[in-house]
């Protein structure tokens, strides 16, 4: 009979971190260092190195957008034709795309200050990459600092009812 106590201490095994990884290093990190040799493949997280010193900076505002009127909205009968993750947007839900896009710029540019940017997180969903693509409009391609497809933010799929 298996026992889920023991009394013999744990078995203490090794970090794979702490292990030499054998990718290239970006510069600044330390392959030696247990936090640093994980993350040496990764050169996004290159801050990593350098976190007690200085921690990366935060948003001054996050804007949470909804995707435009899509064809869903208008008649339920399309999910039962097309698939919900390549719904497009209306006519309408273009327009109040390009409409949010100008409100975010405003808001941005009331807050003061000239060294801000945008950077964008979007579902994969078609009406959301089309709600991000008109919403754009209204940035230069230097306000814009990046835009990332994150899958996490989408509907969830439970199946057809």
């Amino acid at each position: 009979m298996a026992t889920l106590f023991s009394t013999s201490p744990a078995v203490l095994r090794r970090n794979p971190c702490s292990t030499k990884c054998c990718l290239h290093e970006p510069a600044g990190l330390n392959p030696n260092s247990p936090v640093d040799g994980c993350l040496a493949g990764f050169p996004e997280k290159g801050f990593a190195s350098n976190w007690a010193r200085a921690k990366p900076p935060r948003p001054r505002r996050i804007i949470l957008v909804r995707h435009g009127q899509s064809q869903g909205n208008v008649d339920e009968c399309v999910y039962t034709r097309v698939a919900d993750p390549k719904v497009a947007l209306t006519e309408q839900g273009v327009g109040e795309a390009e409409e949010c896009g100008r409100e975010i710029r405003r808001m941005i540019e009331k807050d003061g200050g000239d060294d801000w940017k945008v950077y964008f997180y979007v579902s994969p969903y078609r009406r959301s990459l089309e709600t991000l693509r008109n919403l754009a409009k209204a940035f230069e391609r230097s306000r814009i600092a990046g835009v990332r497809e994150e899958p996490r933010l989408r509907e969830q799929d439970f199946g057809m009812f």
